[in-house]
């Protein structure tokens, strides 16, 4: 098979350090960004830091009709979901005929792409990064993408794919059946809207037994949801998400593993969002998603009604991280 290229759509945090990995190998990547980031990446390059480094001079431009496409050509999203609509309908004459991987959370995305009849692929991202300064990237943590047709089976696109991200030191794998594991990384971010709105780190988010026992009511719900729409959602480990829940409720303090250092402590994306002052987070695509559902097979989901509608509110109202504790959250669920 020829030599796949690719145009990452939403360079930012993650899409900047799946550009590095291909662009390392050799593969063609061109970027499409916005605003200070992408005059950085035109004038000054992607410069990557932690677990990925160097810097790299990548085609950059704020659409597609600036850049080189060819029938090799496949297109990764990597932007905010609620962006992702208003580009591919910009798009949609360029994006029409070409492969598509959804390299983003939720299951949002690969939904409305296939019910429109894009060549849909999901990818599972546990990789961590944020932007530090316009140009610029932390790797914070994280390799893991696992990849396939959506929404289950492989083909030649998503089998090359994984043989560049592998090639390129990225823990990369095809995923026969993407929606399970599209399914268990939503229900790991629905911790994020708590650790934006408590002000946590993914590091010490499980060291307080109050945090764990608040995440464990959260996952409950959804699990019992997920359960009622038989939906099966694969957890990343050894535990399923009964399980995983079941270890969040046992008791005492757990230490930071490795210890945390201002240098290597990272926030999720929902948290960065806050923190920006973005006026806008993905929440509804993950808590949302399961209260939904939740509604549609009647099955109560308080906390994560609350979660989603606190931490949408902050976002509008341009409120910082630390708004909220678990018993504040609790006493506004009842």
């Amino acid at each position: 098979m020829t030599a796949l290229n690719y145009i990452v759509h939403g360079a930012g945090g993650i899409g900047c350090v799946i550009a590095s990995r291909l662009a390392t190998v050799g593969r063609k990547v061109q970027l499409i960004a916005r605003g200070p980031h992408l005059h950085a990446l035109q004038t000054k390059g992607l410069t990557l830091t932690q677990n990925t480094e160097g810097t790299w001079n990548l085609p950059a431009e704020e659409s597609a009709q600036e850049l080189d496409l060819d029938d090799q050509t496949v297109v990764l999203l990597a932007m905010k979901t609620d962006d992702t609509f208003d580009a591919m309908e910009q798009h949609s004459s360029m994006y029409r005929d070409l492969p598509v991987v959804c390299c983003q959370n939720g299951v949002t995305n690969e939904e409305w792409l296939f019910a429109r009849g894009y060549k849909t692929y999901g990818c599972t991202v546990m990789v961590g990064a944020e932007i530090t300064h316009p140009g610029t990237v932390r790797h914070s943590g994280g390799k893991l993408l696992e990849i396939g047709n959506w929404p289950s089976g492989s083909d030649d696109i998503s089998r090359s794919l994984v043989s560049d991200l592998e090639a390129s030191g990225m823990d990369a794998s095809v995923d026969e059946r993407v929606i399970d594991g599209k399914w268990g990384k939503l229900v790991r971010n629905l911790a994020n809207a708590y650790l934006a709105l408590t002000d946590l780190s993914v590091q010490e988010a499980s060291c307080d037994p109050r945090d764990r026992q608040f995440m464990a009511d959260v996952n409950e719900e959804a699990a019992d949801v997920l359960e009622a729409a038989e939906i099966s959602a694969r957890m990343v480990g050894k535990r399923n998400l009964r399980e995983q829940i079941a270890r969040l409720r046992e008791p005492g303090n757990w230490p930071a593993r490795p210890a945390v250092t201002e240098a290597t402590r990272s926030y999720p994306s929902t948290w960065q969002d806050l923190r920006s002052q973005r006026k806008r987070v993905e929440v509804d695509h993950f808590n949302g998603a399961i209260v939904r559902l939740g509604e549609k097979h009647r099955v109560p989901t308080p906390l994560n009604r609350i979660l989603r509608d606190r931490c949408v509110t902050a976002a509008e109202n341009l409120v910082l991280p630390g708004s909220e504790t678990a018993d504040s959250l609790r006493s506004a669920a009842v």
